[in-house]
């Protein structure tokens, strides 16, 4: 080997593994940059500005009683929990009140679990969640929930660019729904990113269609993004 043979090889080594290094360093900061990405959104959420709302418990309560029991099991690793269990931690937790403010009582933990039988399953008197049942359940055939689906979240994206998405935490938060639009420059696609893993989407064309599942599955209100919007 020549001495410029000796030199083009120790060139070629060292720009391997400087390309490695940049490699590395550049999934790094995009990962860096999916979570800044979602601890700037979930900043604005709780600033609140321009009219988005004050939270002002640390949990709100859900609007039905069947979204509480989920929120219990699901809190609980879905452990079998019989109705006297599950009313009394919906009532300690202050979940659910009932029309006249009176505690939810066990009889009315067994007649919401039979009708909701698509929910819960039992087991005499024990109660649990039906395989695969979160609070996003009660999502209606117009709004979509993407977990671990980057692909199908941006192709949805792509093909709704008038819809309108919620981004929360994989076990939905009421105090924590930033409503987006599609153009949203927060969220972009990436080899190296997971935007629906610690966070989940919820999407659909019907941007009232979003606040009812936030209302009614959680007991929450969506707040803006400012760059979507404009704050």
């Amino acid at each position: 080997m020549t001495g410029l043979d000796d030199a083009l090889e120790r060139s070629r080594r060292l720009i391997e593994e400087a390309l490695t290094g940049a490699r590395a360093e550049l999934e790094a900061l995009d990962r860096r940059r999916a979570e800044l990405v979602e601890q700037i959104d979930r900043a604005e959420a709780l600033l609140g500005e321009a009219g988005a709302r004050t939270i002002a418990a640390e949990e709100a309560e859900p609007r039905t009683l069947h979204a509480a029991l989920v929120r219990v099991l699901e809190d609980r690793g879905n452990e079998w929990m019989t109705a006297r269990e599950l009313a009394d931690e919906v009532n300690r937790r202050g979940l659910y009140r009932t029309r006249d403010g009176s505690p939810v009582e066990v009889n009315q933990v067994h007649a919401r679990t039979n009708n909701y039988a698509h929910l819960f399953e039992k087991d005499g008197p024990r109660i649990r969640l039906q395989e695969g049942t979160t609070v996003t359940t009660t999502l209606t055939p117009d709004v979509e929930l993407f977990k671990d689906d980057d692909g199908g979240f941006f192709a949805w994206l792509d093909a709704h660019p008038d819809g309108w998405f919620v981004n929360t935490e994989r076990s939905p938060n009421p105090n924590y729904l930033v409503l987006h639009r599609p153009g949203c420059p927060h969220f972009t696609g990436g080899d190296h990113l997971h935007w629906t893993k610690d966070y989940v989407k919820v999407c659909s064309d019907s941007r009232g269609a979003l606040e009812a599942w936030a209302s009614e599955a959680l007991g929450g209100e969506m707040t803006l993004c400012g760059t979507c919007f404009g704050r």
